[in-house]
């Protein structure tokens, strides 16, 4: 997430835990938040926010297929935990442009970063991803 302004706005949730749980493959992933980044959590503690739902739901949040509101108020992704936290996190994700270019320059410079963005475009790979989950749905991960 470097170079985006996503991990400013992250500091409102400092301090707090986020847990990623998929229901269909079993995949859970913990993270603490602070100073605008995710670190493991390793508490067993209840977490402050606690998303859950199918790794093809996730892919449509990640891959902007699917807006949020939808994905959550359909029941196809569940927020547990503190409310209001919950609530800033996913109006935070519904508000985001994730600047592909930028973040690609961050790591790799200006020339390479340009065309990399240019060919993930190109490729649709956020697509692609969201085909081969929807694809596989019924099938065991």
């Amino acid at each position: 997430m470097k170079g985006q302004c996503f991990c400013s706005r992250l500091e409102y949730l400092n301090g707090k835990r986020l847990w990623l749980t998929l229901n269909n493959t079993g995949n859970s992933w913990r993270f603490q938040i602070d100073n605008g980044r995710f670190y493991p959590d390793k508490m067993n503690a209840s977490p402050e926010i606690h998303i859950k739902g199918d790794l093809e739901h996730f892919i449509q949040l990640a891959t902007r297929s699917e807006d949020p509101d939808t994905l959550f108020f359909a029941r196809q992704l569940s927020l547990e935990g503190n409310t209001e936290d919950g609530l800033y996190l996913k109006n935070m994700l519904d508000a985001m442009e994730f600047d592909t270019e930028a973040h690609f320059k961050m790591y790799l410079g200006k020339a390479i970063g340009k065309k990399l963005d240019e060919l993930f475009k190109q490729l649709d790979i956020g697509g692609r991803a969201h085909r081969i989950v929807s694809k596989s749905r019924g099938q065991s991960f």
